[in-house]
């Protein structure tokens, strides 16, 4: 019996260390245009609002107009929004917003993979250059793997595979950010 409750102890463990994880990864995650938000004010039903993010980074929220939230966490926007409406409207509002959706964000990879085009990154967790090759099917034959040409923002880095599958550490990882573009150059034949 004591064996049984130990091992019920560490599947429960396993069960729920991925939903903490997504947790904080949520928790941390930044809001962009886009998202889409419900905020609520405890005792206030007639003040919830469902609403999207602007594609400049605002939401229009009773009393207070345009609210800027883009590059805030959702705890961040809370505070935010409770201070704006402390100062002429309520005293001391219990204010809620939740990530009802998040905004698809997306990456290109182009050239010599098997199915070249559009990825959704995933909104739960960061993917490297490597697993972007990956969810685009690997290289083709023709693939060179030493000319990974990665445009983020108009500027062209080049990498090769064996560097980026050397590096170990998971802060000098290369990670895919939205609209990112990732060309696999091909070999000289």
């Amino acid at each position: 019996m004591k064996y049984h409750r130990h091992f019920l102890y560490v599947l429960a463990g396993l069960i729920l260390l991925p939903v903490a994880m997504a947790q904080q990864a949520l928790a941390a995650r930044k809001i962009q245009p886009n998202d889409l938000l419900v905020i609520r004010v405890l005792g206030e039903a007639d003040m919830n609002k469902e609403t999207k993010v602007t594609s400049d980074g605002k939401i229009n929220y009773f009393f207070v107009n345009d609210v800027m939230v883009s590059g805030m966490t959702l705890s961040e926007a809370q505070d935010h929004l409770r201070q704006l409406l402390m100062k002429d409207w309520f005293v001391n509002p219990q204010v809620n917003i939740e990530m009802k959706e998040f905004a698809r964000e997306v990456a290109t990879v182009n050239g010599e993979v098997v199915r070249p085009g559009t990825l959704l990154l995933p909104s739960d967790r960061r993917v490297d250059v490597i697993e972007a090759i990956g969810m685009a099917g690997g290289f083709t034959r023709l693939a060179s793997k030493r000319k990974i040409e990665l445009v983020r923002k108009g500027k062209r880095t080049v990498y090769s595979y064996d560097d980026l599958k050397n590096i170990t550490d998971p802060a000098k990882k290369v990670y895919v950010e939205p609209d990112d573009i990732i060309d696999v150059g091909q070999t000289i034949i």
